[in-house]
């Protein structure tokens, strides 16, 4: 935000329409809060918006009708606000006294269709093109990038939507439904995008930050049996770089550090992949934080932010979730998940070596 006036107290300012008709005006008097949490990947974004109902007419004549839309935009008052986008309302809730209501919606384009379970294989296709194919399924276009990682055969025996978070946590992507859009999307590619703000500790209202010094694995260990040679091939993920070697000879680079999928890949390429998504999923859960601070709509997830004057906890951050909450009186804030992807170097002593980061996740070239 800028800078306030001495005396000026920020106000939250919003846009609520339903059905396509704005009824802010109408609902101020009797809002209570408005919350709504942003999933980067396997939830969909969901929308809760309280209410007083002491004269009764969210539980009559304003009842909303099955597949009615909201649609919310946030912000500060004299600033632009940051849309949202749509909501399928899914829940009514009544209680009291004092009589209220909350509201619950999902975003929209979630629909029955993508809840049945599925019975399909796949030959020689690639993610892309799964992804793809799910996508059409579904009505929905695919955007986002997605390499061309050749899968061999993939089975499917769950609805549409959990078959595609099991692939999305394979290779490392986030996907969600935006609207009429299946978005797929590296994590990786995220972690590196620019940072959207740079924040001090002492912004946050209140944080807490987790550091796992000893659980994070050194090495990944991925098995794949090569038809050609009618043997089984141990790959090792160690810093960066994929080492091939049979799986009698793994031995002596296992160790306690080492992290061993029980699942095995159909082939060198996807024993790669999957060793570098769980590499760089386990370095971006080494370090993890939760942080309450003022509002600003442009921290949602798949955003990157920049904490400074933390000490080793400091760096550049991933947005998980986020949750942003108004009320009444004009408070607005934002809850975030968020998992460190650079971290500060520093010298043994604890002083900070220059601004220099060091990253988390795979930057070297990878060697098969």
């Amino acid at each position: 935000m800028d800078a306030l006036m001495p005396n000026e107290v920020p106000a939250s300012a919003f846009r609520l329409t339903y059905q396509q008709r704005d009824i802010t005006q109408d609902i101020t008097r009797d809002l209570i809060g408005l919350t709504y949490t942003d999933n980067l990947s396997g939830r969909s974004d969901d929308l809760q918006v309280d209410l007083m109902d002491v004269e009764g007419r969210w539980r009559s004549t304003w009842y909303p009708g099955h597949g009615d839309t909201l649609a919310l935009s946030i912000g500060w008052k004299g600033k632009a606000q940051r849309a949202l986008g749509r909501f399928e309302i899914d829940e009514i809730e009544a209680a009291g006294p004092p009589a209220t209501v909350s509201i619950k919606a999902v975003a929209a384009g979630i629909n029955r269709p993508m809840r049945t379970t599925e019975h399909r294989s796949y030959e020689g296709a690639t993610l892309a093109a799964i992804a793809g194919q799910v996508a059409g399924r579904l009505g929905l276009q695919l955007t986002g990038k997605i390499a061309p990682i050749k899968l061999d055969r993939l089975t499917q025996q769950e609805p549409d939507l959990e078959f595609l978070a099991r692939l999305a946590e394979d290779y490392d992507y986030a996907f969600k439904i935006v609207g009429g859009q299946l978005v797929f999307h590296s994590i990786a590619d995220l972690a590196a995008g620019p940072s959207v703000a740079t924040l001090n500790l002492t912004d946050l209202a209140s944080f807490r930050f987790r550091d796992q010094i000893l659980m994070v694995p050194k090495a990944i260990q991925v098995k794949h049996k090569a038809p050609a040679k009618k043997q089984l091939i141990s790959y090792h993920m160690i810093n960066g770089e994929m080492k091939a070697v049979p799986s009698s000879a793994g031995k002596a680079i296992s160790s306690g550090d080492t992290k061993k999928q029980r699942k095995r890949a159909a082939s060198a390429e996807v024993a790669e992949a999957r060793a570098k998504a769980d590499q760089a999923r386990q370095n971006r859960e080494r370090t993890t934080a939760s942080w309450t601070l003022l509002g600003r709509p442009n921290l949602v997830s798949g955003n990157v932010v920049t904490l400074v004057s933390a000490g080793q906890f400091g760096g550049t951050f991933l947005i998980m979730s986020a949750r942003h909450r108004l009320d009444r009186a004009g408070g607005y804030v934002v809850e975030l998940e968020v998992c460190r992807v650079k971290a500060p170097t520093l010298k043994f002593d604890g002083t900070t070596r220059g601004a220099a980061l060091d990253s988390y996740g795979i930057n070297s070239e990878v060697v098969a």
